[in-house]
């Protein structure tokens, strides 16, 4: 089996950080978003009309997929 080294794949992956601190780096504000999404309050009418929306992409997905390779619901 042949390995690629990592440095031949950076033309096509430029928003990989190349040591752990500069991909932290470039994680920042997609870790300051989903802090303030787990910070929100939302009202029961929003976390209801959330979960709605939810429970409707899950279907989408699903109805796109074979049977046997269902990713929410088991047929």
């Amino acid at each position: 089996m042949t390995t690629i080294p990592k440095h031949h794949l950076t033309s096509y992956l430029q928003h990989m950080g190349k040591t752990p601190e500069e991909q932290l780096q470039k994680n920042q504000a997609a870790m300051e978003l989903v802090k303030r999404w787990i910070e929100e309050e939302i009202s029961e009418e929003e976390s209801n009309k959330r979960d709605i929306y939810l429970d409707s992409f899950k279907k989408i997905v699903d109805n796109e997929r074979l049977l046997g390779h269902k990713v929410y619901y088991q047929e």
